[in-house]
């Protein structure tokens, strides 16, 4: 959105201006749409970053809730294969969880 807004106001910006000032114009307003796009790559790392964090921290709480309630192999951690090693855990748990829901309703 607002790389458009620059867009148009430079549309109108070069419309207006007279002939003679057009490459002065035109450099000045491609410094702006540089700084602008810069601007957004640096936000756009800072939310990066800050989703990172978020997502860690919710590893973290998840380890920590699966440990104080006694599941084997889970506590916190931030080593690459212990993390593994805690998700294929996870993801054993779900299925054997699914497949006692799917035994369950073939008895019932």
């Amino acid at each position: 959105g607002l790389k458009q807004d620059l867009f148009h106001r430079h549309k109108e910006a070069q419309q207006c201006c007279r002939p003679h000032n057009l490459p002065l114009l035109r450099a000045a307003q491609q410094r702006e749409m540089e700084a602008m796009e810069q601007q957004i790559r640096e936000e756009q790392r800072m939310m990066d970053e800050k989703i990172v964090l978020e997502l860690d921290q919710k590893v973290i709480d998840q380890q920590s809730t699966l440990e104080k309630a006694g599941v084997s192999g889970f506590y916190i951690t931030n080593n690459p294969q212990e993390l593994t090693l805690q998700m294929n855990l996870l993801e054993l748990i779900r299925k054997l969880q699914q497949k006692e829901a799917e035994a369950e309703k073939r008895f019932s």
